[in-house]
């Protein structure tokens, strides 16, 4: 006898043919809590599609995306989900052992949440671990966080009641990015979301990422913007999107996106600087030779890496 699913994994997938079996595998490595993995093809013209269909796993299943963006991609998602719990993997990333176990039995010993949420890390294009993100590191409500429009974490470290969901209308199509930053900002106005400080998201760096395709201006815009209309709903009830007049976004893309060795870089150098407040100079030295080695001819990453061994460690008192 067929069991029905409890949670449904909505994979968005555009073009995703390095990393997508990788990514499935990550999440079908749960066998304790029955689930369904729906993978949304959003229109992708590589090999992607034939790469999920080498996996046989009665659990998955492909269903074909508009293409006309990742809301409408995600909505169509919703709509094929059977499961009672939503989460979301996008095609690049992957899921830790046991994420999926942990939050169900989480969300079913506190049914007054509609959602829970972990911290996440960073790994390079082959799935090394960069460093995980400092998202916080204790157990805490973080539903007046939203409301005062901040976010700590990402999406897809989320477990979502689906009655929540379908509460919200899904995705706004609007968003053509930071759609996750306006749902859970969303979220948080008609439900209690918790933190738990677990890793439950691996997000992959790599150059063929929105991240690193799209201009910085339009992603900034829609950031914004969506924390701009948590505070008119805040303050009004209703934000300009609602009522219909959302502001245009940005027509050309006037800058050209960083790359992942440069973000890595970045969150290398970042995290070296808290270890060295923490006290702990190895650790900082050793974040700042990682960083180094994505670029050994950065002046500034061995100006950084010199400070760092010569700067005293504050002593604690």
């Amino acid at each position: 006898m067929e069991v029905s699913p409890r949670v449904s994994v909505l994979i968005p997938m555009h073009n995703a043919e390095p990393f997508i079996v990788a990514t499935l595998n990550s999440v079908l490595l749960e066998k304790d809590v029955p689930i369904e993995v729906v993978v949304i093809n959003d229109k992708s013209t590589d090999q992607s599609l034939a790469q999920v269909l080498t996996i046989c796993d009665k659990r998955m299943r492909v269903i074909e995306g508009p293409g006309v963006g990742i809301s409408a991609c995600m909505n169509a998602g919703l709509v094929a989900a059977k499961g009672d719990i939503i989460m979301r993997c996008d095609a690049d990333d992957q899921y830790p052992v046991a994420r999926i176990k942990e939050q169900v039995a989480w969300l079913d010993a506190n049914p007054e949440y509609a959602a829970v949420c972990g911290g996440f890390s960073t790994m390079d294009t082959v799935g090394r671990l960069v460093t995980q993100l400092s998202t916080g590191d204790m157990v805490e409500e973080i539903t007046g966080e939203l409301n005062s429009g901040k976010t700590r974490t990402h999406l897809c470290s989320f477990a979502i009641r689906r009655n929540a969901i379908y509460s919200l209308g899904g995705f706004r199509p609007y968003f053509v990015t930071a759609e996750d930053i306006d749902f859970q900002l969303r979220l948080g106005d008609i439900a209690k979301v918790m933190y738990l400080p677990h890793s439950y998201y691996f997000y992959r760096l790599h150059d063929a990422s929105v991240t690193h395709t799209q201009g910085s201006n339009k992603r900034e815009f829609f950031e914004t913007t969506a924390r701009q209309f948590q505070q008119q709903r805040k303050t009004t009830g209703q934000d300009d999107l609602e009522r219909g007049c959302p502001p245009a976004p940005p027509d050309v893309q006037s800058d050209k996106p960083g790359t992942a060795a440069q973000q890595i870089q970045g969150i290398l150098t970042g995290a070296a600087w808290r270890e060295h407040a923490a006290g702990n100079k190895l650790k900082a030295v050793g974040l700042s030779c990682r960083a180094l080695m994505q670029s050994p001819y950065n002046i500034g990453l061995w100006r950084n890496l010199l400070i760092l061994l010569v700067k005293p460690v504050r002593k604690n008192m």
